[in-house]
Parts: structure tokens; C-alpha cells; sequence
């Protein structure tokens, strides 16, 4: 088509060496009708640039019963001029999500001729749908540079738009009778960048509001999008005899409140299979919680439906919280369903709670149902600081979930160990984790059989420890997260001490990197997501060969920053060098201008890390 050949004519720009292709035009024009539906066309052209781009030539479109696909074709130029053409029924359809049992979330996918460097690649869809409040959204910006990014909205007489900004300064609209187009140039790349925000956190975009005239659709407000979800949610969690005789049988028996409370979470997270069934509006609808029990599978929004329905039972109001698992989609400046992706679930703290649990903000303790290894009382980091949508009651407003002390994630390690005279290191380690550490540590090794966790340890120790063997390796509580789990095993580390001129070169710092790699800051645009808050200690006693003594250790250590602080001293006494060390992490997310303090605390970590004791 001419827009096609129009935006390959474009001479070709220089871009930046790796850079896999470039968008030439990225275009949607969105045509609504007085009686809310919806018809989109969307436009892409890009350039392949180099051979990671040819994924630039596979076209994934979604659609579903709710969103209908009316028309895809697509179109390529090789590098010699020859042209190509491809149409729906070239296409190749899937199920748009793996891991569900069943969804109507469909995806035609289509293959476009001639992917190598230098092609140009094009494709076009139509879909026509009824929105749920009345939005949308639009991606302008990707990790690939766009040249040309267009929006076109066509609104019937007497409707008016909201449309708000984010990540870019306001557009103002071209307008013509009722048609507004907004256009943007050279629109940069979003740079990959280690432990950045999620590219949906960092993309520009703007989010736009349809307004009829009665103006009873759209959502406006955090408020109305809330509505809007307890008017889907509220009929689904009805208590019935079922749900009342499990929540009395299954919470009989606490003494507490809150142990009644306990029991209800255990039962929705451990014996509530996660399972996502989504049927056209069911992708935002739980469904029943008496069929949930029924079947006693469900996805996020099931789940949390039943626990309401449960606590319900015997006298608790809860709410549902809308969130996001990436941090910063949600974004106050867009009310919108459409920055949503997860569901969990808000309880009143009854008073007879234990003190101080971490995931308590303003009178509620938030629980995520679907995280198998994170018990009640505790968030995932993904969770903590990001925000939520409180659902239902005189309060429905977005809000900012707990950001947990570093002491709820904890990893304690102690070790007693000998030195032989040849360099050989032998001797027992005993790990202690609780809250994320521990989750993460149950969800690596889940899956796997009892060589491969094995592996696993053994693999770890294989970044600090050139020649070991592993032996009784226990793992204990790993399936109980309402424990601390335990893991111990011996290790036996061949030349681990180096001779040099008759003295014993020792690392006390034997196992164990705490310091996160450092951030190259020359072309660092983004903030810096760490592992989340967490408190890391290490204890660790060598015995040396009899007649040594310390001539040289290394100088104690101290760093303190609003994101990290860190201590370590090494002493000798009684024929034995020892090595103490705590770590902790404050904060989930580092703002770019902090990023150099943080760097001088990982080089002063990683010194300390790498320092020796010269034992003669």
C-alpha cells in the first residue's frame, strides 16, 4: 500500500551499532460510534537493521470473543526491491497465553517474506470491540527508535475525550469535525539496561478517555474503576452453605482471630490450584466462589473471591486490591483497569494479630493468595512499595502498598571450618532463610528432583569455591514457608588457601557475593531495581594448622547509604581466623541520580569480598 512505500522511501538513518531495526511509521486510528463501539486500525512499517531484527517480521495479533479481529495482511521489500504480500489466511492461529486451562484469548500469527537486514516489513489489522470503560491506550514508544508515531481519534457528535500523558509532555491534537490526530517524531529507544523497570513501566504513552455526552461509561476516577470491578466482583463472592460450612470447619479450631484468618489464607493458597479460565468478560470477572471451591482451582481474582467469601463467613469484610506485578504501570495521571494485571486481597487487622507484621498498612494486612511460598504476614517484593487499587468500602482509592524492613527477608549463615597445611578447606555450613529469600530459594528448587537440587547448591558454591565437593547436603521445611527453611551441608575445598613464600594466603569471606554487580552509569538513563529489602549476616569460623597466627588481616569494613549499609571485621584468636558480616538492602527501587553512591558501596563490598589474611 502507498503508506508503506511512502515510509520506506525515507532515507535511511545511522543508528546506533546493535540496534535490530527501526519503526518507520507507527500509526492507530480509532473510529467510535454513538452507541460505544470501537474500531482501531492499526499501521506498523519498520526497517530491519541487523539479523536479531528479523523477529521484527513475525506479527502476533490478539484477539478474543469480546475483541474481534476484522481484517491482517501484511507486506515486505527485501534489500533487492522485490515486494511481497501476505494475507489473514497465511496466518497461524494460537492460544494468545500459555499455562491456562482454558481462555478465548486467541492469536493469529503471521509470517512476513524477506527478514534480513535491510528488508522493510509491514503489516495492518483491524479490531472492533466494546471497552469496558470506554479507553484506551496507546504505546508510542518502544526499545526500538520510532520515526514517525500517529493517533487518530474519531469521536460521534457530542462526545469529548480526556486524554492524559505519560512519560512525555502533553501533544496538543490536530482537529478536524470531530477528529483529533496527534503526532509525534523521532520518538528514542528505551535502552535495555540491567535491573531496569519493566519496559511497560518505562514506555511513553497516553492513555485516553471516550466521553459520551450521558457520560455513564467511562471510568474517570480510581473511584469508578474500583466500581466497576466490586460491581463484577460482589455477586460472585455470595456465601453459601458450602462456603460457610468450610470456612466453620477449616477455622473451628483457632483460638484467634487472626489464626482464624491463617487458616482460611493456607487453605485459598496451598489447596486453591492457580488456574486461569477467562471467557470474554471473564478475563476481569472471578468467577463464583462456590464453583472455585467446587473445583478448588482458579486464578488470582478466584482465589481472592473465595477468601473473601470465606472470611465473610465468619465476620470478616475484606477488599480486593487491583495491582500490577510490574512496578510502575499503574500511574495516578490514567484511572484505568487497562494498568492492571493481578489481584490480591486486603484484610482488616483484627487485634489480636502478632505485633509488627510487615505487610500491615492502615489498619489492613494485603496477602497474595497465588504465592505458594510467601506466607501470611509477608508481600512479595514484587508487591512491596508498588501500587494497588483498594476496592470496595467509604475509601476506594489508589494507594501505596507496604515496602517491608529489611529483617522480614533474611539469610544467616554461619560455618565452622579447618584449614589443612596443604590449602585444603573442610568444614559444615548452616543456612538460615525466612520471607523473600527463603520464597525464592523454595521456588528455584521446586521443581526440581533431589540430583538436581544438589546441582543447584554445588553450582552455587562453583562461583566462590574452584575445587569442591559437596556432601550431606539437608534441606529442612522447604515445603512448609510458614517456617524457616534450613539448608546444611559440608563442603570440602581442595587448594583453597594459596602458599606464598611459606605464608598462607586466606579469604575469610569463603562463600557468598553480597554486593550487585556495578551499574555502568555513561549511558544509564533508568532507576535500579535491587532484589528487594533484606538482611544478610555471615558468621564464619577457619581453624588453621597449629603454629599459624594472622601476621596481616584485612581492615574492617563500613559503608552506609540510604539504599545499603554494610559492616565486616576479620579477627584471630585461639588458633582460629573469623569473619563477620552484615548486609542489608533498604529499598526496592534506586533513583538514576543515586546510582553513583551506590556504585562506591558495591566497589567497597566487592573489595571486601575479594580481600585475603596472611597467615605465616
Amino acid at each position: 500500500p502507498d503508506w508503506m512505500k511512502a515510509a520506506a522511501a525515507e532515507p535511511a538513518r545511522p543508528v546506533p551499532a546493535g540496534t535490530r531495526g527501526v519503526i518507520l511509521l507507527d500509526e492507530r486510528t480509532v473510529s467510535v460510534t454513538s452507541a460505544g463501539q470501537v474500531r482501531s486500525v492499526t499501521r506498523r512499517v519498520a526497517r530491519i537493521t541487523a539479523t536479531p531484527g528479523r523477529e521484527l517480521a513475525i506479527v502476533g495479533v490478539p484477539f478474543d470473543n469480546e475483541m474481534k479481529l476484522v481484517r491482517l495482511r501484511g507486506w515486505s521489500i527485501g534489500p533487492d526491491g522485490q515486494e511481497y504480500q501476505v494475507a489473514e489466511r497465511d496466518a497461524t492461529e494460537m492460544s494468545a497465553y500459555d499455562g491456562e486451562l482454558y481462555a478465548d484469548d486467541r492469536m493469529k500469527v503471521l509470517r512476513l517474506p524477506s527478514s534480513e537486514p535491510g528488508s522493510v516489513v509491514g503489516y495492518e489489522f483491524e479490531h472492533v470491540e466494546r471497552p469496558y470503560g470506554m479507553q484506551d491506550l496507546w504505546y508510542f514508544q518502544s526499545d526500538l527508535p520510532v520515526r514517525r508515531a500517529r493517533y487518530t481519534l474519531a469521536l460521534p457528535q457530542g462526545w469529548t475525550y480526556d486524554a492524559r500523558w505519560i512519560h512525555r509532555d502533553a501533544a496538543t491534537p490536530r482537529e478536524s469535525a470531530g477528529t483529533f490526530v496527534w503526532e509525534l517524531t523521532d520518538v528514542p529507544a528505551i535502552e535495555k539496561e540491567p535491573a531496569a523497570p519493566a519496559l511497560s513501566a518505562l514506555s511513553g504513552r497516553m492513555g485516553v478517555t471516550f466521553l459520551p455526552p450521558s457520560n455513564t461509561t467511562a471510568h474517570r476516577t480510581w473511584s469508578d474503576v474500583a466500581r466497576w470491578y466490586e460491581m463484577l466482583a460482589t455477586p460472585r463472592g455470595a456465601v453459601t452453605p458450602a462456603i460457610d460450612a468450610k470456612a466453620k470447619a477449616l477455622s473451628g479450631t483457632a483460638e484467634s482471630r487472626y489464626e482464624k484468618i491463617a487458616a482460611l489464607a493456607r487453605f485459598a493458597q496451598r489447596d486453591v490450584r492457580y488456574v486461569a479460565i477467562e471467557i470474554g468478560i471473564g478475563s476481569y470477572q472471578p468467577h463464583a466462589a462456590d464453583a472455585v471451591l467446587s473445583t478448588l482451582y482458579g486464578d488470582c481474582k478466584d482465589k481472592v473471591t473465595l477468601l473473601a467469601s470465606m472470611l465473610r463467613a465468619i465476620g470478616i469484610e475484606s477488599r480486593a486490591v487491583l495491582v500490577n506485578s510490574n512496578r510502575g504501570v499503574v500511574d495516578d495521571r490514567f484511572p484505568s483497569r487497562l494498568g492492571f494485571n493481578h489481584v490480591i486481597i486486603a484484610i482488616p487487622l483484627p487485634g489480636d494479630a502478632p505485633k509488627n507484621l510487615p505487610a500491615v498498612k492502615d489498619g489492613f494486612l494485603y496477602f497474595d493468595p497465588t504465592t505458594e511460598t510467601i506466607p501470611l504476614g509477608l508481600l512479595p517484593v514484587y508487591l512491596q512499595g508498588n501500587r494497588g487499587l483498594l476496592v470496595s468500602g467509604d475509601a476506594r482509592a489508589l494507594i501505596e502498598l507496604p515496602l517491608q524492613s529489611p529483617q522480614t527477608s533474611r539469610l544467616a549463615r554461619s560455618a565452622k571450618l579447618t584449614l589443612a597445611a596443604d590449602g585444603t578447606l573442610t568444614g559444615t555450613f548452616d543456612e538460615v532463610r525466612t520471607g523473600e529469600i527463603a520464597a525464592s530459594y523454595r521456588n528455584a528448587l521446586a521443581s526440581l528432583n533431589n540430583d538436581e537440587r544438589r546441582n543447584f547448591v554445588a553450582s552455587a558454591l562453583a562461583f566462590n569455591l574452584d575445587d569442591h565437593a559437596l556432601n550431606d547436603l539437608v534441606f529442612e521445611n522447604l515445603d512448609d514457608a510458614s517456617q524457616d527453611l534450613r539448608v546444611t551441608y559440608r563442603v570440602t575445598a581442595q587448594k583453597y588457601a594459596r602458599n606464598a613464600g611459606g605464608m598462607l594466603l586466606v579469604r575469610p569471606r569463603v562463600i557468598g557475593r553480597k554486593a550487585e554487580s556495578i551499574v555502568d552509569l555513561a549511558e544509564r538513563k533508568h532507576d535500579y531495581l535491587t532484589d528487594g529489602p533484606s538482611q544478610q549476616t555471615d558468621d564464619i569460623e577457619i581453624v588453621v594448622p597449629a603454629g599459624l597466627i594472622a601476621d596481616e588481616l584485612p581492615p574492617a569494613r563500613k559503608v552506609s547509604t540510604p539504599v545499603v549499609t554494610y559492616s565486616s571485621e576479620s579477627t584471630f584468636a585461639g588458633g582460629a581466623l573469623r569473619y563477620k558480616r552484615s548486609y542489608e538492602v533498604h529499598r526496592v527501587q534506586v533513583a538514576r541520580d543515586e546510582l553513583a553512591t551506590l556504585n562506591k558501596a558495591f566497589a567497597e563490598i566487592l573489595a571486601d569480598e575479594r580481600a585475603t589474611a596472611l597467615l605465616k
